[in-house]
């Protein structure tokens, strides 16, 4: 070591701790300076920029419009609420149209199907389409109006019983009360299936059933129901038929809701009520028995005092009488089919025009008529020789009345005899065919 008091070498960083650290906090870091930060002046210029917008806005909103256009905004307002009006009228203009249209429309598509239903002769068809709980709900409503007496008193409508004086029909029906659902459809579709099915030349009439005055609305129930009338018309039917098609407002599930037939009362008061039995058919005028007299030989022609009228009947005898017409083809055919005929076959025959085929349709009976008497078939005797009866009697010879000319079929037995035929041959060999 050196001599006492002599300072060797200093190190680096030397002095006392005191001294280093204060050395240390006098000497500058190392790297870039530090950044200044503009977050203030985006803040202020931001706040700035919305309290300018406020400023403006409630400049604007105090200011507000002009009385020039606040009247012109009221009025395009008010256009827009009356269109706006206007076309919510036509829409519920335009849908109460479609729903009063479419059960009118719908009718209308639907009247051919009763024609068919009629002139094919289809009974469960026909019996479907009407809606019978309505149909009878809407009797009653008849039975019960104004007029009620004209639809109790009819067989149709109303439950009741031909009046008999002294044993006698007088033809009047005395009815009781509405029928119901089921005994409506019993009266309404037995008519139909004897007035109408075999009818000839039926249809409808489509150009008044379109009509402004084909069309119909009933209440029933407190609904009210839209449609048409489906007019039907046939060959000796005379007044026209009316089914009433009809559904609710809207809808397009149209039913009969009615049937009207102004000649029904007459025609069932003529065959049930036993008001007139005989044939009316002008063309049918009982014969005078003197017609085919000689007048050259007057001897031969008044028969002894006495005599006996069936003396000379020509014998039991097939005719081979068959029509071609054929609406009495088909008459003819169900004869054989059902030992009977409806009213309606029977109506086709009485109005056929041409005399051949109605006496061929004479000769077919009668021939049908000898086979049931050949078989003792006693139902078809009595039908057959009926049948005869209502549509030719006024061709028989005034002593040939209805117990001369018809199989009875009462509880005192029924002749074998076959004088009934032998006098219907007489009647045909008789009657002029020649158109």
């Amino acid at each position: 070591r050196g001599p006492a008091g002599a300072r060797g070498p200093v190190r680096a960083g030397g002095g006392s701790p005191m001294q280093q650290m204060q050395g240390a906090q006098q000497q500058p870091g190392f790297g870039p300076p530090p950044k200044k930060s503009n977050s203030g002046l985006i803040v202020g210029a931001i706040v700035g920029v919305i309290v300018l917008g406020l400023i403006i806005i409630a400049v604007v909103a105090s200011s507000g419009p002009t009385p020039e256009e606040s009247t012109k905004q009221k009025a395009k307002d008010e256009a827009q609420q009356r269109k706006e009006e206007m076309a919510k009228r036509d829409a519920e203009t335009k849908a109460k149209n479609e729903a009063i249209l479419a059960p009118i429309k719908a009718a209308k598509d639907q009247a051919s199907a009763i024609e068919a239903a009629l002139r094919n002769e289809n009974a469960p068809t026909l019996e479907g389409m009407f809606d019978w709980s309505l149909y009878s709900a809407y009797n009653k409503t008849l039975v019960d109006g104004d007029r009620g007496t004209a639809y109790l008193n009819n067989p149709l409508f109303a439950v009741g019983e031909w009046e008999k004086v002294n044993d006698r029909y007088t033809g009047k029906y005395i009815g009781k009360e509405a029928y119901g659902p089921d005994g409506l459809k019993d009266a309404i579709m037995g008519y139909i299936k004897e007035y109408f099915f075999g009818a000839s030349d039926l249809h409808y009439d489509k150009a008044k059933t379109e009509s402004d005055g084909g069309q119909i609305g009933a209440e029933i129930n407190g609904t009210k129901y839209l449609g048409v009338k489906v007019f039907i018309e046939f060959k000796g039917g005379g007044k026209t038929k009316e089914f009433w098609l009809a559904a609710p407002e809207g809808s397009t599930d149209v039913r009969i809701i009615n049937f009207v037939d102004g000649g029904a009362l007459k025609a069932l008061s003529e065959v049930i009520g036993k008001k007139n039995p005989r044939n009316t058919d002008d063309r049918n005028i009982m014969r005078d028995p003197n017609e085919n007299k000689d007048p050259n030989n007057p001897d031969n022609n008044d028969p002894p005092e006495n005599a006996d009228p069936d003396a000379n009947l020509p014998a039991m005898a097939k005719t081979g009488g068959m029509p071609t017409d054929a609406a009495l083809v088909n008459a003819v055919e169900d004869m054989k089919r059902n030992g009977e005929i409806n009213r309606a076959r029977t109506k086709a025959i009485q109005t056929a025009t041409s005399s051949k085929e109605k006496k061929a349709t004479m000769g077919a009976f009668i021939d049908q008529l000898i086979d049931a008497v050949n078989g003792n078939d006693r139902r078809r005797k009595a039908n057959i020789s009926k049948t005869l009866y209502e549509i030719w009697s006024g061709f028989c010879f005034a002593d040939q009345t209805e117990d001369k000319m018809v199989y009875s079929m009462g509880f005192d037995g029924q002749s074998s005899s076959d004088l009934i035929v032998r006098r219907w041959i007489q009647v045909y060999n008789n009657y002029k065919g020649d158109d």
